[in-house]
């Protein structure tokens, strides 16, 4: 039964995480953002109709990139190689989306199981749960702020082929506009605190609720 409890560690974090992705890839949050970055001052195109047509593609509302600047306007408003990496980008957002589904069956199956068959180690579980996240953020979130430039450039490597995902040239400046590294760095501080606050409840709720039904020790239950 030691597995759940691994399995319960490895997995809470990864559906955590993509949970606050998902928020983070919708209209609310890049309505919120709109005005916040010294590059959107250099926007010349409707902000909230571009970032909505992204927004709509990472989610599967439509497969279209080659929409214009304006509502009604012919496209493309971004460049070749800009549309090429939006679609590498959904196609890893499709495979963590996947990741955080698998992960959510594990987490469910391994609770369930620990809770029915030992209530001790399944409290224990959700006890020690911060381990793992608080690594992961102390690790991350100290890298950001000492080189966030690097990180940036590791995490692109890591999940999309070399020269595919670097832009500024002339007709190439939509996305870095509307989503500069800076935008970035705040999402991906965003997401720690998201999964710290999350683990911190649900370790509240395990000492709640949970605790008092531990039989004492001895106990077969």
């Amino acid at each position: 039964m030691r597995i759940c409890k691994w399995l319960i560690w490895i997995t809470a974090p990864i559906v955590i995480i993509m949970i606050a992705t998902s928020l983070l890839t919708s209209h609310t949050y890049m309505r919120i953002s709109e005005g916040r970055y010294a590059t959107h001052e250099n926007i010349d195109y409707d902000y909230t109709h571009v970032s909505r047509k992204l927004i709509d593609f990472l989610n599967y509302r439509h497969d279209d990139l080659t929409f214009g600047a304006h509502e009604g306007d012919e496209g493309p408003i971004m460049s070749e190689g800009e549309i090429l990496h939006m679609e590498d980008v959904r196609d890893v957002y499709t495979l963590l989306r996947i990741v955080a589904g698998v992960s959510l069956v594990v987490l469910l199956s391994a609770s369930v199981f620990l809770y029915r068959k030992n209530k001790r180690m399944f409290y224990e579980a959700y006890r020690d749960i911060f381990y793992l996240p608080v690594f992961f953020g102390a690790f991350v979130g100290g890298w950001f702020l000492i080189d966030f430039n690097r990180a940036f450039d590791v995490f692109h490597r890591i999940f999309f082929e070399e020269g595919t995902w670097t832009f500024g040239g002339e007709g190439e400046e939509t996305l870095i506009t509307l989503v500069p590294q800076s935008f970035w760095f705040v999402s991906g501080l965003l997401i720690i605190a998201f999964l710290i606050l999350v683990i911190a409840i649900l370790m509240f709720l395990n000492h709640r609720f949970m605790k008092p039904r531990i039989p004492k020790e001895g106990g077969t239950t």
